[in-house]
């Protein structure tokens, strides 16, 4: 019996599984193998390479009147090692912290904040 709820589930989970040509329209699924993955970095690298030996050097720049100024120092400082964790004040609350939080929303919601009458229903208010 349990194990025919569970293939019912799962069955139907299956089912709502999007088609292999929408998850391929949406870019999620790529119908490519290593090879032409290899192919296309081979030809982006070819390219740029090719892209970076048509710049001009730097006499060229220079014949042109571009101005081109290099430094013959730089500057190194050392960093000071610190906490880059965010600081999580939420985690240092107490318990009768939270239920004062929870209870001062609740007044808010149920005295001062503006709710359609048709949407009162809506409103959900944290356990105390």
């Amino acid at each position: 019996m349990v194990q025919n709820v569970i293939l019912v589930f799962f069955r139907r989970r299956l089912s709502q599984r999007p088609a292999v040509e929408e998850l391929e329209s949406r870019n999620i699924l790529k119908q490519r193998n290593d090879q032409t993955e290899q192919e296309e970095r081979r030809e982006i690298k070819q390219r740029l390479n090719r892209k970076l030996n048509q710049r001009p050097t730097v006499d060229e720049l220079r014949d042109r009147k571009i101005l081109i100024r290099f430094s013959d120092y730089v500057e190194v400082a050392k960093a000071q090692d610190y906490d880059r964790r965010a600081d999580k004040p939420w985690t240092r609350l107490s318990a009768s912290d939270k239920a004062a939080i929870r209870k001062e929303l609740n007044e808010f919601k149920s005295t001062e904040m503006e709710v359609h009458t048709s949407s009162k229903h809506l409103t959900r208010f944290h356990r105390p």
